[in-house]
């Protein structure tokens, strides 16, 4: 089977800027080992140049230097004053690769810039989509909040479209085995390998690339801090009892096939472990494995744990990737962890790589004869735990060594974006960034080409005040309210069970009414009897706003930059470029990261009869004031659904304000039956 994913590493091979080894090319070779020193759990700070001992491949080698550094600063040095001086900026990689969105991930990104990165810092974010970098130093405040809140963001929305791909694809496999009733599902076994062959394209574990990322660490300059989030991934399979029981019946030549296709899924026999294990080791980086778990009593049953349904088990396919990160930690000096808490998680590995010693040796009788060299440091004093990479490859030091690339190919890597910290955020009252309108105008595409099909609660709530029945003219009044009934505060209620279908263009919505003013009541293909103010097809009303099309007619001007859900939102002002208006227009809460339409105050002159209105105020010798919003609040597979709806009615006088009418929905107890969008599963994406 062709082997088409390696996308995760690919993306890493221009963004580390390593820790690496320092050899000067000279005739004299410096081999350098950081070093970590425990007393339990406790970081031993008190060691000096006569506590180490060095032997390389099992001989003793004199060590020319040692140095105590913390937080990429010499604390303290001993040795040799001829001795290599370390390069002591760090960088920090942070790699996840995550089969569903956890909340938590905000902590630990919030944890990492506010008590782990440092001015001069360089700082690469992996998502399972892309490589951040980012371009300025993270020293005030300001650029802080917007480092968190960019990295969240778009780290949110890869892992959102990872899952989402992978989700879809498990369900394909799912159903390809017949998951069910095992008694009358057909398997598909040719459905299966074409599944398993989309499953290979979204993950990410190569190790041909996995160690040309080692190497990449190699040629980097400074000390390297990598920190690996991982999540299982799992993939449906024959449970072995259904697979026997094939094997003794007529099905038996269909379950040799489903062994050999399961087979050749796994990784565990294509993985050189010892290889990669070394080519880390040899770039002197510290990686931290940090397995992100739902599983708060036992982690390890995330990769253990079997459940069977139907015959089909959920398959951990990871274990062998598990073992393989666990190892590569172990061989740099790194730390292994799992929990469900990734905040918790990353500060652990963050103060493991804070400080460390230092130690340079020549090896005796060195040759560049391209073989690993295992290297053992041991203390003098007993009791104590210490963690150093494994080795070195050794090589001529006096050949060139091949520079990095600045950014990676991008026959390589899906896509590299710099985050510039230094770029003016978006300014009150000036223009909408024209990516956040482009990822707008996206959004816009996809929710009206989506098929969509669902039910809801809509619960409506009309209130009629008698304002408008006891002030004059009559002959007015009467133009004005749709209803000739009011005579005091009138409130009804109405509870409807909402449909709305759309498929290929067309869309249609329709109503059962359920209750009135609190009696049961049981109409099809109802009519929505609210008397003042009417809505239809609101989930679609972001696309009048941003739509590409929406967007030639339109301008829209900075109102603020605030946070909505947790996420960084734009405030937007729409307005009509001409002076008609072909839909409403408004005040929108715009998403960053994805251009999602979150909430809209609509403004009350683009409404179809305001006109009316205004002419009814005119007559009333009052002014209007409506207050029109939306809001979506719920999410399915990226698409935003309404939550709520409500225009409030008001009319200025010269004896104060006084209420006219107020109409409230709210949307509950969403069924979803089908939110179909188009989603591009990339190749190495």
């Amino acid at each position: 089977m062709k082997k088409t994913g390696g996308a995760f590493f690919l993306a890493l091979l221009g963004a580390a800027w390593g820790f690496a080894q320092i050899q000067h090319q000279v005739t004299v070779v410096n081999i350098s080992v950081p070093v970590r020193v425990f007393d339990g759990s406790k970081f031993v700070d008190s060691l000096g140049l006569g506590d180490f001992e060095v032997t390389e491949d099992g001989r003793p080698q004199p060590i020319e230097a040692v140095y105590l550094v913390r937080g990429g600063q010499i604390q303290r040095q001993e040795g040799s004053p001829g001795a290599p001086g370390p390069e002591t900026h760090r960088n920090f990689i942070l790699l996840f690769q995550l089969s569903e969105y956890m909340p938590e991930i905000d902590k630990a990104v919030d944890m990492f810039f506010e008590s782990v990165c440092r001015p001069g810092d360089r700082v690469d974010i992996v998502t399972p989509q892309r490589t951040l970098r980012l371009k300025s130093q993270i020293d005030t405040l300001e650029r802080v909040r917007r480092a968190q809140a960019e990295v969240k963001s778009k780290l949110r929305n890869d892992v959102l479209v990872l899952s989402g791909a992978y989700r879809s694809v498990t369900e394909d496999m799912l159903r390809d085995l017949g998951a069910g009733d095992p008694e009358v599902a057909e398997v598909d076994l040719n459905g299966y390998r074409t599944d398993l062959e989309k499953l290979e394209a979204l993950r990410w574990v190569d190790p041909k690339k996995m160690v040309a990322f080692a190497a990449d660490l190699k040629a980097r300059q400074g000390s390297k801090h990598v920190f690996l989030f991982y999540q299982k991934e799992r993939v449906p399979q024959f449970d072995n009892r259904r697979l026997i029981e094939a094997l003794n019946s007529s099905d038996s030549e269909m379950a040799l096939k489903a062994m050999e296709l399961m087979a050749a899924y796994s990784h565990d026999s294509e993985i050189d472990r010892e290889a990669i294990q070394r080519a880390f080791a040899d770039a002197s980086a510290d990686v931290h494995f940090l397995y992100v778990t739902r599983n708060r009593r036992d982690p390890q049953l995330d990769v253990e744990n079997r459940n069977v349904l139907d015959g089909i088990r959920m398959a951990e396919s990871s274990a062998a990737i598990y073992r393989v990160f666990n190892e590569i930690a172990a061989s740099t000096g790194g730390t292994s962890a799992a929990s469900a808490n990734p905040a918790a998680l990353l500060r652990k590995a963050a103060e493991a790589s804070e400080q460390y010693y230092l130690l340079y040796y020549q090896p005796r009788e060195f040759q560049a004869d391209g073989k690993f060299h295992k290297i053992e440091v041991t203390v003098k004093r007993s009791g104590l735990r210490i963690s150093h990479r494994e080795g070195y490859f050794a090589v001529d030091a006096a050949a060139p060594v091949e520079k990095p690339a600045s950014a990676p190919s991008e026959a390589i890597t899906p896509q590299v974006e710099d985050i510039d910290l230094e770029a003016p955020a978006p300014a009150e009252g000036g223009p909408v960034p024209e990516d956040i309108l482009k990822a707008a105008a996206g959004y816009c595409s996809t929710l009206s080409e989506a098929s969509l099909d669902f039910v809801c609660r809509e619960e409506v709530r009309e209130r009629l005040s008698d304002w408008l029945a006891r002030s004059r003219p009559a002959q007015t009044i009467q133009s004005v309210i749709a209803s000739s009934r009011i005579a005091e505060d009138r409130i009804r209620n109405w509870v409807y069970d909402y449909q709305l279908v759309r498929k290929e263009g067309w869309a249609a919505e329709t109503r059962a009414l359920l209750e009135e003013d609190g009696k049961p009541r049981h109409e099809e293909h109802a009519a929505l009897q609210t008397s003042r103010f009417w809505h239809k097809f609101v989930v679609l009303g972001p696309v009048g706003l941003f739509s590409a099309e929406a967007q030639q007619a339109h301008d829209y001007l900075v109102v603020e930059e605030t946070e909505m859900e947790g996420e960084p939102v734009l405030v937007v002002d729409v307005r009509p470029k001409g002076l008609e208006a072909s839909s409403l227009y408004g005040k929108a809460w715009l998403r960053q990261r994805d251009g999602a339409v979150l909430k809209v105050e609509w403004e009350p002159v683009s409404m179809d009869n305001y006109a009316g209105i205004e002419e009814a105020a005119k007559a009333l010798r009052a002014k209007p004031r409506i207050r029109f919003t939306s809001e979506y609040a719920y999410e399915k597979n990226g698409l935003r659904f309404p939550s709520s709806y409500e225009v409030v009615e008001a009319y200025r006088t010269s004896k104060g304000t006084a209420p006219a009418s107020q109409t409230s929905v709210a949307y509950k107890d969403y069924k979803f039956f089908e939110v179909k969008v188009r989603t591009e599963i990339k190749r190495g994406g």
